[in-house]
């Protein structure tokens, strides 16, 4: 071999394996067959799993059960996206279609958030391109394939709706009698069992002095530092701090969360922060506090005591509906058995139109896919 040749192949042998990666990603993971033939591709697959969270969760270090729990949750994936193909394609030959105007409003519901946000962060609407960066950085899906994705879903709602009225018109609400059976099921369970316990809770005024790169601490801390002593101690002068707050000044300020009394939130929120605020007696005010996004000084305005909640007390603290437990119980219900419902109709859906058509996945590429 020629030296010249040598080192042409040289040259080209570090691109291989980037080489590989995208034909593998450029493969088909699933066909599905009914009035046409569509292919869903592994890039298509890995997309969406990444937008509903599970592709950020590593197999490393999970047990067997979790690991098969996760799988069993990637597989759902493309068994939704292959019968949302199926039940598109048995709706276009019945004709029924989504509007523009219905995609539309739907697609702009779906991102307000991300947009409000962007505003709210810079002080301006972002530009299309900003607003396709941002929603590749968050998801790994364009905003096309969002559309995409909200067009198949409503479209497949629709047709479920208008092939399975007859189980979906069935679903009746909970009576007063069963809402009752159902708060005596539960009543001495956690609310974070599902029941109706509320533990210990707080609720906060806080100051916060952001800080989220390593490069914005030091100065931080100075200005953290500065309003401890402003403040002394003296929650009349807490207030006041938190009344001037406006991010010229360095801090925000304002009414926090209400905290229950659970290892949830003591995890979520750090063990130093979550242990100070349920030391402090209402109205008293903290130590300064570090937590990863920058310093913050609270002070405790509401405290509340374990209860029992009865059918009329309201069930969450801080929702501004005000809903009762009997309420929540009677929504809950109801949602389940419409959720019920919706399962039955679209299994059935779904095994009709695969005695039309078909849907095969390639299990070999699948198992090639690399998380």
């Amino acid at each position: 071999m020629s030296m010249k040749r040598f080192i042409v192949i040289l040259a080209l042998f570090p691109l291989l394996p980037g080489l590989v990666f995208a034909q593998i990603e450029l493969q088909n993971v699933a066909m599905v067959r009914l009035s046409k033939s569509q292919s869903i591709s592994v890039k298509e697959f890995k997309d969406y799993v990444k937008w509903t969270g599970l592709s950020s969760v590593k197999a490393d270090g999970l047990s067997n059960p979790e690991k098969e729990k996760l799988e069993e949750a990637r597989k759902a994936v493309l068994d939704t996206l292959c019968n949302q193909l199926l039940v598109c394609q048995a709706a276009e030959q019945e004709k029924v279609v989504v509007t523009d105007r219905e995609l539309n409003q739907q697609f702009n519901d779906q991102m307000k958030p991300l947009i409000d946000a962007f505003t709210r962060d810079r002080g301006r609407a972002p530009t299309d391109a900003e607003l396709d960066t941002a929603f590749a950085t968050m998801t790994g899906m364009t905003r096309a394939a969002l559309k995409e994705q909200i067009r198949r879903s409503m479209i497949a709602e629709k047709y479920l709706q208008f092939k399975k009225q007859a189980i979906l018109g069935q679903v009746k609400p909970p009576t007063d009698a069963e809402v009752q059976t159902l708060y005596n099921r539960d009543k001495a369970k956690s609310l974070f069992e599902g029941g109706f316990v509320r533990p210990d809770a707080v609720r906060i005024r806080m100051i916060w002095v952001p800080a989220v790169s390593a490069s914005e601490k030091a100065a931080a801390l100075n200005r953290a530092t500065q309003l401890v002593q402003t403040i002394g101690g003296d929650p009349g002068k807490f207030d006041e701090v938190v009344n001037d707050a406006k991010p010229s000044l360095g801090y925000q300020a304002g009414d926090g969360p209400y905290i229950y009394k659970h290892d949830q939130f003591r995890v979520s929120m750090g063990v130093d922060f979550y242990d100070t605020v349920f030391r402090l007696k209402q109205g008293e005010v903290s130590k300064l506090l570090e937590r990863p996004d920058g310093y913050y000084i609270v002070k405790v305005t509401e405290t509340y005591r374990q209860k029992t909640l009865t059918l009329e007390d309201i069930y969450a603290l801080g929702n501004p509906m005000k809903i009762t437990v009997k309420q929540y119980i009677y929504a809950a219900e109801s949602q389940r058995r419409e959720n019920e419902a919706r399962t039955k109709a679209s299994e059935e859906l779904v095994a009709e139109l695969k005695k039309r058509g078909s849907v095969q996945i390639d299990n070999d590429i699948y198992k090639s896919i690399a998380w």
